[in-house]
């Protein structure tokens, strides 16, 4: 009975694992570089100091002007306070994708001249929503479910020599036999994290599961056809009176939220919005004092004090990460890499079995590769957005849509490569090749920022920018280490 169970457990083990894999590889990495998106958007705009002077509220009334050009464009802008993660202000908007900014000297309030950027943010799009909005949102959520179901039958095939499993490992042997072991290791350590961020993961996005509406009612409004009204442009459709000085009002704000508690301010068509900083605590409460954007006079103190918002916050802190210092982040970051690795590992494993029976199949052959160009390939394409930051020319219009659609472009070649390749029979060539050119480039990072950074040296200190450079060297090293293994 209880063979049959694995056997059965090993299944679907197999089968869901891979199935979803590819795409939670996609989720752990991007859910593991959006821990840092504050600071990879540091990192893409080179131009903005590591340090700066200390903030001065008084500097909040300078970036009143971008404000409200945005607000007349028909934007939602805000303004994000210096941080011990970001030390500048900045003025913010989401486009639809990407929180876009533009920073700001925190304690002048002069503007900061630095290329646009689609920045960190860009990943943390692309985590929960792939740049689909609700559609991806319900792919992702169906995701997290299969990443359960994945650990659980998982839990079941390697419970019994788990122990010696995890303390054995074996990079010179057999590849099957050392992925096996790469698969194990990586799943084991942090399978609590994994467990638990599949779970929080799920319950944010239940929603999209079981939406208020039918799937039929929203695929019909996405495809019907509405006669377009003359509806005239953003910039003349809006009329926004003079904005009230801002340091009173968060001095006010303060006054109810406390010292040092506001993280940004949201400017609404009706209301000024003073937020409670993410870094409050894990409970992600977004409590706020609301002020009217006419005289900046009161209007309210909106907090959700109820049992069932208390759980959703919690979940969202726990999930999100942002209250963390750097240490508890640098957690979540790792644990992020090692389910990838579990997931990309297990992606591998799964067709070595299936090779030699199955190796001339045109099915596993199209399997293997999509396999390449979702994990080399996104990879290729992560190292390719950092790459185009970096040498697009700082005056370029849409700058930050040049960003993305070079991200996009290298995914998809490198998924036509490999599936050709693969096709064709060259299957080995694909991998060497994609590996071979995501280590250059890894490697080249570290050159790259200091040729296109100002006021550097070789030895440049452990700040953002010198992190950012040796993950990316690291990544390169391993890189180069599977093409020699292959």
């Amino acid at each position: 009975m209880q063979d049959t169970l694995r056997t059965r457990m090993g299944w679907l083990h197999a089968w869901i694992g891979f199935s979803a894999g590819l795409l939670l590889f996609f989720v752990f990495v991007t859910g593991s570089l959006a821990v840092f998106d504050t600071e990879l958007t540091r990192w893409l705009q080179p131009e903005v100091p590591p340090q700066a002077a200390p903030f001065s509220v008084q500097a909040l009334d300078r970036t009143l002007p971008d404000v409200q050009s945005l607000l007349r464009q028909g934007e939602k802008p805000f303004i994000t306070l210096p941080s011990a993660r970001d030390p500048v202000m900045r003025v913010q908007h989401h486009d639809g994708y990407e929180f876009l900014n533009v920073p700001f000297n925190p304690e002048t309030g002069e503007r900061i001249n630095a290329r646009a950027t689609a920045g960190g943010t860009f990943f943390y799009d692309l985590h929960y929503t792939m740049r689909t909005g609700l559609y991806g949102e319900t792919l992702i959520a169906f995701a997290g479910l299969a990443l359960l179901v994945t650990v659980g039958s998982g839990i079941i095939i390697h419970l019994k020599g788990l122990i010696p499993d995890l303390l054995l490992f074996r990079p010179f042997a057999a590849r099957l036999r050392a992925w096996l072991d790469v698969h194990i290791l990586a799943s084991v350590p942090f399978l609590p994290f994994v467990i638990m961020m599949a779970y929080t993961g799920t319950f944010i996005r239940a929603r999209t599961i079981f939406p208020p509406v039918s799937y039929i009612a929203s695929f019909e409004a996405l495809f019907a056809t509405h006669p377009s009204p003359d509806v005239p442009a953003k910039e003349e459709r809006l009329e926004i009176p003079l904005l009230p000085s801002l340091p009173p009002l968060l001095s006010q704000s303060e006054q109810i939220l406390g010292i040092g508690q506001v993280g940004h301010i949201l400017f609404l068509s009706d209301s000024i919005l003073f937020t409670r900083t993410d870094m409050s605590g894990p409970l992600l409460t977004r409590e706020h004092v609301d002020f009217s954007p006419r005289d900046g006079h009161f209007l309210r103190h909106v907090l959700l004090p109820t049992p069932v918002t208390h759980a959703q916050q919690l979940m969202e802190g726990l999930h999100f990460a942002r209250w963390t210092g750097s240490g508890l982040r640098w957690m979540y970051f790792l644990s992020g890499v090692l389910g990838a690795v579990m997931f990309g590992s297990g992606s591998v494993i799964f067709l070595m079995k299936r090779r030699r029976q199955s190796g001339e199949r045109i099915m596993f052959r199209i399997a293997e590769g999509l396999t390449i160009g979702a994990l080399p390939g996104f990879l290729l394409a992560t190292l390719t957005f950092f790459w185009a930051n970096r040498l697009l020319p700082v005056s370029l219009t849409s700058r930050p849509l040049a960003e993305v659609h070079s991200f996009f472009v290298m995914w998809c070649f490198s998924a036509l490569v490999g599936l050709l390749l693969c096709l064709w029979g060259r299957s080995t060539l694909g991998w060497k090749l994609q590996l071979g050119l995501l280590g250059v480039l890894a490697i080249l990072l570290t050159p790259l920022d200091l040729l296109t950074r100002s006021g550097v040296s070789v030895f440049h200190a452990p700040t953002v920018f010198a992190t950012t450079d040796l993950c990316a060297l690291l990544l390169g090293l391993i890189s180069f280490q599977m093409v020699r293994r292959l």
